[in-house]
């Protein structure tokens, strides 16, 4: 039971990393889908043909993907949850319109045995259990790599093609431009009450605050209920749980039996090995390395790794160490009971061929230090003894509650000695990122919607678990103490955020700067009559009452060309109408105004830069480079053109709230 506790604890862990890792579109909704789940995760939400996925798991993958991105940005925005639910969606239709190809067992285990780090991570997956999740993703690679080859297969692209996109290319502009930038004239946008009530009226939807409620809660953790003597009482009557066992490191070469060898070929394979031994015996005794042989002989995978070997047993040290049952019994029997430390095998025998073995180091069992070991006891102390006391102290302390309240409760002597408090977590919505005075909604996912659920001032015990496991992270007993139902609140509470803006919706007052700015470009721009440079039509800018002057000067891109796919001008920002109209302008030629993401420019062509279609003709190097390059474009067009189509002719079905 106790070997167990550890193993799962270590394998949850372990599984965790990998939904992490197969987020979106990937063998976790995969696997997951193919079977339709039980009953526990609610009803359908997806469908493509017989293939669905329930709302447990979309929600779980949704969750995870948001709380992945969070950490991936740290200080930046909040995750756009719908735009993921689109991701997550579109990934699993993807996953199984080109997982339909037929690939066979054999298909996949030839792909993961023709590189060394497949291997290295199919053998992580299988420690743990989760072999099939690791041959699935590849199953889908391979699925989706034979139908993408052969919807592409037929692209050809002709001279002319490949002239135009030369020409798209090496045509360059380089401009110099003025800008009014958006964020300068928010400091001298004005915004009266009349028009923010205006605006206000006209966009009540966007004000729109969802459901909230206010909860009332203590949190009872099975992990503070582990006492340190509990753990030291399970290190001593548990020695051998800490004990790790015998161990070796060898490194092998190996020369590898055919698929399903004959007799014929095995005895050819050991008469080859015969000759490969004493090579490789007459290059030790010339002084070798033997890893350095290992790499350039062995047919292994390892031979990469200097023919190292890795096991399996998580109780052994870092290294390429491996324990009793990690390899098959002729190899372990040639490593642990016949070999010595520094000496060289014969040949031995296998079910995968004839190894030459190494023998680099043998060590023996020895126990793990309590300091070290009590960071394995505690978790599953926590899970063994940790989560029924604290579940006793939460059913005790909710009866308590009913008949007092909560800080009279805690005052009871029973529970002093516990440091438990009575918190409330304020206002919060479903769609909050983070449970005030909780925690992320990702690590408590499942909590909202059973606090959304419940009645105000019912006193409630809330069995909280960790994610994608079953373990028990807390106890909850917890209160709605006031809802406040979905509106729209009146104009005078949120003047000033209809004013300057909210995490979701633009405030008026920028709105009005993206007009002036424009404006202000319009104006100066109209006056350019007698002007040849953008220094001489800046010189005749009034700078508006608020602004400085130094704020605006004449800069100059780099050099860039038109692109079909950016909107991006080097040196100066992202502007579409820009990127359009320069390579419509004569040498000089100034215009505008444009608009762009950060502000608004009047622009002057100041250098152009023409493709030499005659020099492209005699290059053979670059006429391939975009035959290539439009090939590969064009690929990529005609499988998501034959893509859409099949999404079109699938049995397609999104529940309503996801589309």
């Amino acid at each position: 039971m106790i070997i167990f506790l550890r193993e799962k604890f270590i394998a949850q862990l372990f599984m965790w990393v990998i939904a992490i890792v197969f987020l979106v579109g990937t063998v976790f909704l995969y696997t997951n889908t193919r079977g339709g789940g039980g009953d526990s995760e609610g009803e359908v939400v997806l469908r493509v043909n017989n293939a669905e996925v329930k709302r447990g798991t979309f929600e779980s993958a949704v969750a995870d993907a948001m709380e992945s991105q969070r950490q991936n940005q740290r200080f930046g925005a909040e995750p756009d949850k719908e735009r993921i639910q689109k991701q997550i969606i579109d990934g699993w239709i993807q996953r199984t319109i080109l997982g339909s190809a037929s690939i066979g067992e054999s298909e996949v285990t030839k792909y993961i045995r023709s590189d060394a780090s497949r291997v290295d991570q199919y053998n992580l997956y299988q420690q743990w259990g989760a072999a099939d999740i690791y041959a699935d993703n590849i199953r889908y690679q391979l699925s989706s790599n034979a139908i993408q080859n052969s919807v592409r297969a037929l692209e050809l692209v002709t001279d002319t093609e490949a002239e135009r996109a030369y020409q798209l290319e090496a045509n360059k502009a380089k401009i110099k431009f003025i800008e009014f930038k958006y964020n300068d004239y928010t400091s001298i946008a004005e915004v009266d009450e009349a028009e923010a009530e205006t605006h206000f009226q006209e966009n009540r939807e966007d004000y729109k605050v969802e459901e909230q409620i206010n909860v009332k809660f203590i949190r009872v953790n099975p992990a503070s209920l582990v006492t340190f003597e509990e753990i030291e009482t399970y290190y001593k009557q548990n020695q051998q749980e800490f004990m790790t066992p015998e161990a070796v490191k060898a490194r092998h070469i190996l020369k590898v039996f055919p698929d399903n060898a004959t007799d014929e070929q095995k005895a050819e394979t050991k008469t080859a090995a015969e000759e490969l031994l004493k090579t490789v015996n007459a290059e030790l005794a010339a002084g070798a390395d033997f890893a350095e042989l290992a790499t350039k002989h062995s047919e292994g995978p390892s031979a990469a790794q200097g023919g190292a070997l890795r096991g399996r047993n998580p109780k052994l040290p870092p290294g390429d160490y491996f324990a009793r049952g990690d390899m098959v019994k002729p190899f372990e029997e040639a490593a642990f009971d016949t070999l010595s430390p520094g000496e060289v095998s014969g040949l031995v025998e296998t079910s995968y061929g004839y190894h030459i073995i190494k023998l680099e180091e043998k060590k023996a069992p020895e126990t793990l230090p309590f300091e070290q070991a009590r960071f394995e006891i505690e978790p599953k102390l926590v899970q063994a003894i940790g989560v029924d006391k604290a579940k006793e102290v939460a059913s005790d302390l909710l009866y308590e509650v009913e008949i007092k309240d909560y800080d009279a409760a805690l005052k009871l002597e029973k529970y002093e000695h516990l440091s438990l408090t009575a918190m409330e977590t304020g206002f919060f919505n479903r769609d909050t990122a983070n449970i005030p005075k909780i925690g992320s909604t990702w690590s408590y996912r499942g909590l909202i919607d059973e606090l959304f659920d419940m009645e105000v001032n019912i006193r409630k015990v809330i069995e909280v678990k960790k994610p994608r496991q079953q373990d028990v992270e807390a106890y909850l007993i917890a209160t709605v103490l006031e809802k406040k139902p979905a509106a729209i609140p009146p104009f005078e509470e949120i003047k000033a955020e209809v004013i300057e803006g909210t995490g979701q919706v633009a405030g008026l007052r920028k709105e009005k700067a993206k007009s002036l700015a424009f404006a202000e470009a319009q104006n100066l721009f109209n006056q350019r009559a007698d002007t040849t440079s953008l220094d001489d039509l800046l010189k005749k800018y009034e700078v508006p009452e608020g602004l400085t002057a130094d704020k605006f000067s004449v800069q100059e891109s780099n050099l860039f060309s038109r692109s079909p796919t950016s909107n991006y001008v080097a040196g100066m920002g992202n502007s579409a109408e820009v990127m359009f109209a320069v390579f419509q302008m004569k040498l000089s030629d100034i215009a505008g105004p444009f608009k762009g993401d950060n502000g608004v420019y009047i622009v002057q062509l100041v250098e152009r830069e023409e493709a030499d279609i005659e020099a492209f003709k005699v290059d053979p190097a670059e006429k391939a480079r975009h035959r290539q390059a439009l090939i590969q474009t064009k690929k990529r067009e005609t499988f998501a053109n034959w893509f859409a189509a099949r999404k079109e002719a699938s049995k397609l079905w999104v529940h309503q709230d996801y589309r």
